[in-house]
């Protein structure tokens, strides 16, 4: 079960692309125009298991954030390794949606962008976030001190300012004013958007009904999934992924977040934007998140990436210290969590296949 698992990039895509060869599923690779962190190739792998002309489609989308990307690594390989896929069924597994950010232990990808936020019209004016924009300097200040404000104060003050709603979507929901902040959408397509938008229809074309899983982690108990449902709530699409996940599943995500179960005003997400990839084909699908730990401590991991990267000044801490927090963050280290992950992991995947045959 850990031997799914890995600590690099390289070796994350190697056991990808072994389970697929092993399998005789056909592998496309787009290649990312810069290396990685090893001086490795990186690239986006879809790979097609069972017979590629079927009308019914299981899509497994790993690293779309990049250092989540090697809890949904495993989960895909875990599943995959000793699959015995239907009749009239495929499986697409799409490994390293953003594989820069696999690859350097980063959110975003190499221009910052955070590719959950990015799948957006651009030829329209794009989303505001005033709150965002006068947060900014303290949620992301040059010095890196122990005695910086916290995340729990940064929230706690902006939500006295501006209310729970407003200032978790500030926070979380996407900002395309600040190139070096936190969640910036980006002021174009990103390389990850425009390639999965080229690619993957491809794969898609046959496909009548596709159901979907996308990995992250962050978000719920430590070790427990949390599940995000996109569709609008009462559509025929969002009772069917609640029949798959059974209520607890259903009341999962707004308990990840405090504040009254309020929810945060995402834009450019990714599974939003997912049934364009076949348009003509019915779908139904989800966010799984794979819990770490409390919002603060994740949200002050993603505020050191970032740090990382633009921080100008000093800190308390050295580089690598900091590094380790940003993956145990996101990739905690404890052999219980990714047992956890893998098992439950399993289990979705498993019940959206046999869902997916029924449906």
């Amino acid at each position: 079960m850990l031997d799914s698992y890995s600590e690099r990039y390289v070796d994350a895509r190697a056991k990808f692309l072994g389970i697929a060869r092993t399998a005789n599923a056909p592998v496309k690779s787009v290649i990312h125009p810069t290396l990685g962190r090893d001086g490795e190739e990186l690239a986006m792998d879809f790979a097609t298991f069972g017979d590629p002309q079927a009308e019914k489609c299981l899509l497994l989308v790993s690293g779309t954030h990049g250092q989540e990307g090697y809890a949904g690594s495993a989960i895909q390989i875990d599943f995959l390794r000793d699959l015995q896929i239907p009749d009239g069924v495929k499986v697409v597994a799409l490994h390293g949606l953003n594989p820069w950010g696999f690859s350097y232990l980063s959110r975003t990808d190499d221009l910052n962008i955070d590719v959950n936020r990015n799948f957006l019209d651009f030829t329209t004016p794009l989303p505001s976030n005033p709150i965002y924009v006068d947060a900014h300097p303290l949620v992301c200040p040059d010095d890196w001190l122990d005695e910086r404000p916290s995340a729990s104060e940064l929230a706690a003050t902006l939500v006295g300012r501006h209310g729970m709603g407003p200032a978790l979507s500030a926070l979380t929901g996407g900002q395309f004013d600040e190139p070096t902040g936190l969640n910036f959408g980006g002021r174009a397509p990103a390389w990850s958007n425009r390639m999965v938008t080229e690619h993957l229809p491809p794969l898609l074309a046959s496909s009548k009904k596709v159901a979907f899983v996308e990995w992250h982690t962050g978000l719920g108990e430590f070790g427990e999934l949390c599940y995000i449902c996109m569709h609008p709530p009462q559509s025929d699409a969002y009772e069917r992924v609640c029949s798959w996940i059974g209520e607890d599943g259903k009341a999962s995500f707004s308990a990840a977040f405090e504040g009254d179960g309020l929810l945060p005003t995402y834009n450019g997400l990714f599974s939003s934007w997912l049934p364009n990839a076949a348009p003509l084909a019915e779908w139904a699908g989800l966010v799984v998140e794979v819990g770490t730990f409390d919002n603060p401590t994740v949200w002050d991991a993603l505020r050191t990436d970032r740090w990382l990267k633009f921080g100008r000044g000093v800190s308390s801490r050295t580089r690598e210290e900091l590094r380790r927090v940003v993956i145990e963050g996101l990739y905690p280290s404890s052999s219980d969590w990714r047992r956890n992950a893998i098992t439950g992991g399993r289990s979705v995947q498993k019940r959206l296949l046999s869902g997916l045959l029924e449906w």
